[in-house]
């Protein structure tokens, strides 16, 4: 007998509905690489950051897909392998249960199952995407709602999904949910005992979920080392973003680049200082200092210039020159400005003290800098 004779004609109409759907995969994973992110773009479908996980979102949808017709060009015209008889397929069971007529009540965990929770997996992670895609839609249009806020509506709709993703599915493979957390209450007590210090995190992250006084893309100033394990620490502030809030935890990025991931109970009890919890816009100084006898109105003029070409300092408000001090070497001024973009202080800070050095080296004023005179006297009985 032949290779060929071997098979029967329905087996290979099997293999080229098989192959069909193989070739359909193949195209359509290509295109998804190639065009899907334009082509999300193009209809302002595209949630800027999440470009890979909604690619790879999709392409888990396609090969779920793709995966039950290839299983399903395979078993046509085999009625012993069609897919109700498949899923019926037990992988294991067990009885927990004796009824009244000395039956037991079982328990089956079947490839069915197995669909089940990963059709209610992809559904879940759907309803995701596509609330966090109206909810970019609908406030990018329309600002009546922030960064943070955008967020934290983001986040809190993810766990309620993933929640009922949880219990529908639970449920869906034979569980009563209700007898579950009857049967597990004591040991939830003992748990909860035993992990109270994440819980303590998860509720603080909830909270400030819900609070709102520190959300994501603030800039704030807190105290992220311990002056009891070094001396040195007391009084040090660190500036930092914050940039993801999670159930449990916090991530923040500081100056340096550096990410500090800290427990969201830290966030809640320490004092913090939020630079943009009521305004975006905040304001600045620099401390400058010129020598005696310079000409005041000059120098004030120059500080005012100096800040106001910078094009980060914010036009709308006004720009303050202020005369502090008559200081041991010289003339103490401040310059007062408002920023917008707070995370580049530093390098803003560092144009403008750059632009104040060069005008003031047009227009000849110095900057003191400390002197000692020394007078030496000599003592005349000696001489003599």
């Amino acid at each position: 007998m032949t290779f060929i004779n071997y098979f029967s004609l329905e087996h290979l109409l099997n293999l080229t509905l098989f192959g069909i759907v193989f070739l359909f995969w193949l195209l359509l994973n290509r295109w998804i690489n190639k065009n899907l992110e334009s082509y999300l773009k193009q209809k302002g479908w595209l949630v800027k950051g999440r470009e890979k996980n909604i690619k790879k979102l999709i392409k888990q949808i396609l090969l779920l897909v793709c995966s039950i017709l290839a299983l399903e060009a395979l078993i046509i015209g085999h009625q012993e392998f069609s897919i109700s008889n498949i899923s019926h397929l037990e992988l294991f069971g067990f009885d927990f249960e004796e009824k009244s007529n000395g039956t037991y009540e079982r328990f089956s965990f079947t490839i069915g199952s197995v669909f089940y929770l990963l059709f209610v997996i992809i559904i879940s992670k759907i309803s995701i995407s596509i609330f966090r895609v109206l909810i970019h839609r609908s406030t990018r249009e329309k600002k009546w709602i922030d960064e943070g806020g955008r967020y934290t509506i983001i986040q809190l709709s993810k766990y309620v999904i993933y929640t009922i993703a949880i219990v529908v599915g639970i449920q869906g493979v034979g569980i009563d949910i209700t007898f579950l957390l009857a049967g597990s209450a004591a040991l939830f007590v003992g748990i909860g005992f035993g992990l109270q210090a994440i819980l303590g995190d998860v509720f603080s992250g909830i909270i400030l979920l819900f609070d709102g006084s520190i959300k994501v893309g603030d800039i704030v100033e807190m105290s992220l080392r311990s002056e009891q394990l070094n001396p040195q620490y007391k009084g040090y502030k660190e500036i930092c973003k914050v940039d993801h809030i999670f159930i449990r935890t916090s991530q923040l990025k500081t100056l340096d680049g550096k990410t500090i991931i800290v427990p969201n109970s830290f966030l809640a009890k320490e004092n913090i200082v939020n630079w943009t919890i009521s305004d975006k816009i905040t304001r600045f100084h620099i401390s400058v200092t010129v020598a005696f006898g310079s000409d005041t109105q000059l120098v004030k003029e120059l500080l005012y210039q100096c800040a106001l070409k910078h094009p980060m300092v914010e036009k709308r408000r006004n720009i303050i020159i202020e005369l502090e001090d008559f200081g041991e070497y010289g003339l103490k001024f401040n310059v007062y400005f408002w920023l917008q973009q707070t995370w580049e202080i530093i390098s803003i800070k560092s144009d403008i003290r750059l632009a104040i050095d060069q005008a003031f080296r047009n227009n000849n004023i110095k900057i003191p800098f400390p002197q000692r005179d020394l007078h030496l006297v000599s003592d005349a009985r000696k001489c003599n």
